[in-house]
C-alpha cells in the first residue's frame, strides 16, 4: 500500500488565510498542497496537482461523511475550516457509482483494490468488505481488485473480519489455517502431504498448478489445494 496520508496538526492550520488540502491520485498516494482562498473550483483543484489538460481529469472531494462526490471544473467547493478537506484527481471522462454501507461513492475507473474503498469509508483494519448481492455474499481481502463498473449499482457492506480462513485440501478435506501469508513448505506440513510429493493450487478455471519451493503465498477463503508425486514416480 503505497497511500501516504497527511494528518500532523500543522497540516490542519489555516494561518494568514490560506488552507491546506490534500490531493490524492489514482493510486491514493496524496500530498499537501495550499489554497489562498477558503473556496476553489475542480479546475484549481486538478491544476495545482498538475493535471492537465483539466478536461480529460475527474475531481472528487471525499466529503466528511466519507462520501465521493464529483467537482466539476467551473463548481466551487468550500474548504473545510477546522479539518483538513481532501480531493482525488484521477483521469477519466465517466464515473461509476457505488454505495458502501449507504455512502454514496463514484469513480471514474471500473475497479478499486478493497482497502481503497475501505479507507475512503473509514474503515478499520479488522473489518472485511463484502458484496451485498442476493445469494451471493464474497469477502474481500484488502488486496483484491473490485469491480464497481458493472452492469448495477454495487452495494458493500463493512464486517468483522475472521482471523482464520477456511480452505481444502485433497478434494475435501477442509482446513482452518490462520489468516496470513505461508510458504509452500508451511502449507504442505499444515495439510500433511507426504515426503518427497509436490503441493498443487487450484486455480478457479480448475488448472492446477505446481507451487514452487519457498514460494509465499497470503491464503483466502475457499482456496483449493492438492498434492502429486515427483515425475517419474507412480501415485
Amino acid at each position: 500500500m503505497n497511500t501516504v496520508l497527511m494528518n500532523t496538526a500543522d497540516d490542519h492550520k489555516h494561518t494568514d488565510g490560506r488552507f491546506n488540502v490534500q490531493i490524492g491520485d489514482k493510486n491514493f498516494n496524496f500530498a499537501v498542497f495550499t489554497f489562498d482562498d477558503g473556496k476553489v473550483t475542480g479546475a484549481q483543484v486538478a491544476m495545482a496537482a498538475n493535471k492537465h489538460p483539466v478536461e480529460d481529469y475527474v475531481v472528487l472531494r471525499h466529503l466528511k461523511s466519507g462520501e465521493l462526490e464529483t467537482l466539476r471544473p467551473t463548481e466551487t467547493s468550500e474548504l473545510d475550516k477546522n479539518k483538513i478537506s481532501r480531493f482525488l484527481v484521477v483521469e477519466g471522462s465517466i464515473t461509476y457509482r457505488f454505495f458502501v454501507e449507504g455512502l454514496a461513492m463514484e469513480w471514474p475507473r471500473r475497479k478499486l483494490i478493497a482497502w481503497q474503498i475501505k479507507l475512503l469509508a473509514g474503515a478499520d483494519d479488522d473489518q472485511a468488505l463484502t458484496l451485498e448481492r442476493t445469494g451471493f455474499d464474497p469477502v474481500f481481502d484488502d488486496d483484491d481488485e473490485v469491480n464497481i463498473g458493472g452492469d448495477e449499482v454495487e452495494h458493500f457492506k463493512l464486517r468483522k473480519r475472521k482471523k482464520t480462513v477456511t480452505v481444502i485440501y485433497g478434494g475435501d478435506t477442509e482446513f482452518e489455517l490462520e489468516r496470513r501469508v505461508y510458504t509452500t513448505e508451511e502449507l504442505m506440513t499444515q495439510f500433511g502431504v507426504p515426503a518427497g510429493y509436490k503441493l498443487d493450487i487450484i486455480g478457479a478455471d480448475g488448472v492446477f498448478r505446481e507451487m514452487a519451493p519457498a514460494e509465499r503465498l497470503r491464503v483466502k477463503d475457499g482456496m483449493e489445494f492438492a498434492s502429486h508425486p515427483p515425475v517419474g514416480q507412480s501415485s
